[in-house]
């Protein structure tokens, strides 16, 4: 055969081959493409049906705002504290209130996930049927009238529009707690109060300092404690549990979803009770994947009650929708060491800020002879971030338990900023990979030492730092008031002071320099172009990506018209036969 007729038939084979391939990938997607359609439809249908076991929420039309896919949506969080009579008073019937008032805010069009609680003990105007309108605590509009009356109410103050309402109650938070097999937190001081005979009447709690491995009893006592501090920090408490629940449990949902769809749905109370409410959800958590939680802080006046003007919440409304366009941190300053001050002049007022003072020697050499049997350094801040006039700290030294059940020493140093219910926390374990550590913001070195630092949207949370085979920490207070440059300065001033392992003498950390804050970005993925030769290659290319396509949430469309479909067989529109 000529050259150039044998060229022409390797040509034209080459075209059917290739045509052949590209007609085999186009098959591929759309196989994968119906299959995960199908497996996506039962899954938001065993979701749904899940949702359904507890009881659905009703309210009136036009109380909750409708929906439509990937549009912004506001989720309220209620959490209902309903209790029988105490055993010591037995007409001490608790009635159905909400103890948590938590807007959540997912909008695509912003880089966070805004959260937004609201105070209980806000003095509002309350509107319940058949009774005259009365100024009490926001809380009670869940008492007199309800979710519906609850949403109206938040709606009228805040002019907010809720698309759905979650509640949940003690007990079935409690369970919930059980059944996920607990949580990780930092219980950031001791929390005590027993009910005697003549004295308070409230919810126990017993609970030591520390970060630990909370059950369902403890941490109902954690999140529902609200006495001997703020409403801003009672709020601050549950959101910071749910942060830590999000950040142990986030990433094992999918491969355990079974297990976290019976939970959630025995859980909890919800208006959400279809596949099209579920789908619209779904749409918008899949796009928000991977941001980080923002935290606003709702502006009070604390007094004998908890009030606040037009101004002020609008205010607080604006910086919960709108405060953060990106997040950017800004350059992070160490705090100057302390420095010698002159004696303040008797009758003159304390400082308005909180500064870093030098801890005392006697505080220092308790930690040193409590701490001298342990089997690693335990390393102390050698200054303090403190209002004037604040408590001592405290120090406790325990065991904490791993996933596993394995016991590793650890410590914690309490420190009392001086202001009514602010604490930070000075951790040490042996337990090398706690889930409070996971997945740091940024790392830096400064000399010999690491630092992860670990940020809950612009504020700094935690300071993280191995040395000889232990893990350090500093925890910020619940409300993250210690500013990142008083956080990294203590951090550079903690050093080893007892334990068996604790070097002969405490080492001088070199200052700590200007830590440049690069925004992060994530590396693009490109696709380079794959010729015939490798063709086989491309074909299994195509069906791994294909078969990614539901998990990345690019086949919602196709799974919405497959559960379109599963609920239009369901739903015959000739009459069923009825069973003889």
């Amino acid at each position: 055969m000529p050259r150039g007729d044998l060229e022409e038939v390797l040509a034209a084979r080459r075209r059917r081959f290739n045509k052949r391939f590209l007609a085999g990938c186009l098959l591929i997607v759309a196989a994968a493409g119906v299959g995960t359609a199908g497996s996506g439809a039962i899954e938001v249908t065993k979701l749904v049906t899940a949702l359904r076991r507890n009881t659905t929420i009703h309210v009136a039309h036009n109380v909750l705002a409708p929906t439509a896919p990937g549009r912004p949506q506001t989720l309220l969080l209620v959490g209902d504290d309903r209790r029988p009579a105490l055993k010591t008073r037995a007409n001490a019937y608790v009635p159905p209130h909400s103890n948590e008032m938590l807007l959540v805010r997912l909008d695509p069009e912003r880089p966070t996930i805004s959260m937004l609680s609201i105070p209980r003990d806000l003095q509002v105007p309350i509107y319940a049927p058949n009774r005259p309108p009365i100024v009490t605590r926001i809380n009670a509009a869940y008492t007199f009238g309800g979710v519906g009356l609850m949403v109206k109410t938040i709606k009228r103050i805040l002019g907010v529009s809720i698309n759905h309402v979650v509640v949940m109650t003690f007990p079935h938070f409690r369970r919930a707690v059980d059944e996920m097999d607990c949580v990780y937190s930092t219980v950031d001081r001791r929390y005590y109060h027993v009910n005697v005979p003549g004295g308070e009447q409230y919810f126990e709690v017993n609970l030591q300092p520390g970060y630990q491995r909370l059950c369902g009893s403890q941490a109902l006592q954690f999140v529902a404690y609200r006495h001997g501090d703020t409403a801003l920090i009672r709020d601050a408490r549950d959101q910071r549990f749910l942060l830590d629940a999000k950040a142990e449990y986030g990433p094992s949902l999918v491969d355990e979803r079974d297990k976290f769809e019976q939970i959630f749905g025995q859980a909890v109370q919800t208006d959400i009770h279809s596949n099209r409410e579920v789908l619209d959800l779904l749409d918008l958590l899949i796009e928000m994947r991977g941001r980080p939680v923002r935290q606003s802080k709702f502006k009070v006046h604390l007094g004998p009650t908890v009030t606040a003007s037009q101004a002020d919440i609008q205010q607080s409304v604006q910086q919960w929708l709108h405060g953060t366009g990106s997040v950017v941190r800004r350059p992070v300053q160490p705090a100057a060491p302390p420095a010698p001050q002159a004696p303040r002049r008797p009758g003159a007022p304390p400082p308005r800020s909180p500064v870093l003072v030098p801890t005392p020697e006697s505080q220092l050499a308790q930690a040193k002879a409590a701490g001298a049997n342990l089997p690693f350094s335990l390393e102390y801040p050698r200054v303090l971030n403190q209002y004037a006039g604040a408590g001592p700290n405290s120090l406790r030294l325990y065991s904490l338990h791993d996933l596993h059940g394995g016991a590793h020493k650890a410590y914690v140093v309490v420190v009392d900023r001086g202001r009514l219910g602010e604490f930070y926390d000075v951790q040490g374990t042996t337990w090398r990979s706690p889930p409070i550590l996971r997945s740091p913001t940024e790392t830096v070195r400064v000399g010999a030492r690491k630092y992860q630092l670990h940020y809950d949207g612009d504020r700094l949370r935690i300071v993280a730092w191995r040395e000889r085979g232990a893990r350090y920490w500093i925890s910020n207070t619940l409300s993250d008031s210690v500013s990142a440059g008083a956080m990294l300065a203590m951090a550079g001033q903690t050093t080893p002071l007892a334990g068996r392992a604790a070097a002969a003498r405490a080492e001088t950390r070199p200052a700590i320099p200007q830590l440049s804050r690069r925004r992060s970005t994530v590396p693009s993925t490109a696709l380079s172009r794959v010729g015939a030769l490798i063709g086989l290659g491309s074909l299994v290319l195509v069906a791994l990506l294909a078969v990614r396509v539901f998990r990345t949430g690019r086949s919602l469309r196709e799974v919405r018209v497959a559960c379109e479909e599963m609920d239009r067989l369901r739903s015959p529109r000739q009459a069923p036969q009825v069973r003889p």
